[in-house]
């Protein structure tokens, strides 16, 4: 009973601490929201700089371009200085939010732990403890690929999706802890389940990076009169390179995800298919992005129609880990749990 207490005391504090961060990567954002014509003035003074061009001089002499006075060079840097020193505090603003994020999330994983170890099973035994370790493995892969690749732009599109999926876990799919159907106590429970919890991870990060593409390269393609944070994001080539390599990830641990959820339906029911709605709705999943890397691989496909088709696929992965969930429990078709 205290384990089951702190772990519902750990989950309403990563709750606090997502949100914190999900301010703080909006307030990262705003920063970035440049002022593209400062970000290319900055740039024009740095260029000049290294010739040294004064800003706003005309055609110069070569004797002009030779610093004249002590403390010249100071001046020049001073006239790039603000669109510096607010790069700066963006930074600064992104780490912030980036170790919030960590510490959420290592409350979130700690709520997950607590909860298996009250109930002496792998925590995913109903619909609950499903979204709670689902959004700690999407929480988890976020940190570990954040701040290594400089992902704080991505903060906000990945930090708000899991304090959704939380709320709604408490507040609509609350379940307290029961004991697992006889034919679900296996190994395979453990397996199965963590590998399509990490797939969901890395399709969620595609995902939000798949959106931002398709944003980003229609902006690229009719830039706005008012610039705004989208253009300080990487390029479109650069996001949508970003979301193939991470959906190929995913897709290879689905891919594990459906033969090892066969060989547990062969352990647990005497059958490797039965076409229940979950095993259908995994090998939709599995279809829809296989149509993805192959029109991804394929020379000449446009990379926008195939990222469309991905995320057709990542509606599928919500289909299936909601209705499906849930119908399949009412039903009594891989029902996690005994009540």
């Amino acid at each position: 009973m205290n384990l089951a207490a702190n772990a519902n005391a750990a989950l309403y504090a990563s709750m606090i601490v997502y949100t914190l961060a999900m301010l703080a990567f909006t307030w990262h954002l705003a920063a970035r929201a440049p002022k593209v014509a400062d970000s290319k003035a900055a740039a024009g003074v740095a260029a000049n700089e290294r010739e040294g061009v004064l800003v706003g001089a005309g055609a110069p002499t070569p004797a002009e371009r030779r610093p004249t006075t002590p403390g010249a060079g100071a001046k020049r840097r001073n006239a790039a200085g603000p669109g510096f020193e607010e790069s700066l505090k963006s930074r600064q603003r992104g780490s912030i939010a980036l170790m919030l994020t960590y510490l959420a999330s290592a409350l979130l994983v700690a709520s997950v732990l607590m909860r298996g170890l009250a109930v002496g099973r792998p925590p995913w035994g109903n619909m609950f403890e499903f979204a709670t370790a689902a959004t700690a493995a999407v929480g988890a892969a976020y940190c570990v690929l954040a701040k290594r690749n400089n992902w704080q732009w991505l903060g906000v599109f990945i930090v708000t999706p899991i304090l959704l999926v939380l709320g709604l876990a408490l507040t609509v799919l609350y379940t307290e802890a029961g004991e697992l159907m006889p034919a679900l106590k296996s190994y395979w429970l453990g397996i199965h389940v963590s590998v399509a919890f990490l797939a969901v991870a890395f399709f969620t990060l595609a995902f939000a990076v798949g959106l931002l593409y398709l944003v980003r390269l229609r902006r690229e393609e009719k830039p706005p009169a008012k610039p705004n944070f989208i253009e300080s994001l990487p390029s479109s080539a650069s996001l949508e390179r970003t979301a193939y390599s991470l959906n190929m990830v995913a897709f290879i641990l689905w891919t594990f995800t459906l033969i090892a959820g066969a060989i547990w339906a062969k352990q647990a029911w005497g059958a490797y298919w039965q076409w229940d709605p979950k095993e259908v709705w995994t090998f939709v999943i599995w279809t829809v992005y296989a149509a993805y890397m192959h029109g991804r691989a394929t020379a000449g496909v446009d990379h926008r129609k195939s990222m469309y088709i991905a995320l057709a696929g990542y509606v599928a992965v919500i289909i299936n880990f909601t209705l499906v969930n849930l119908v399949s429990t009412f039903v009594g078709m891989h029902n996690y749990s005994g009540m």
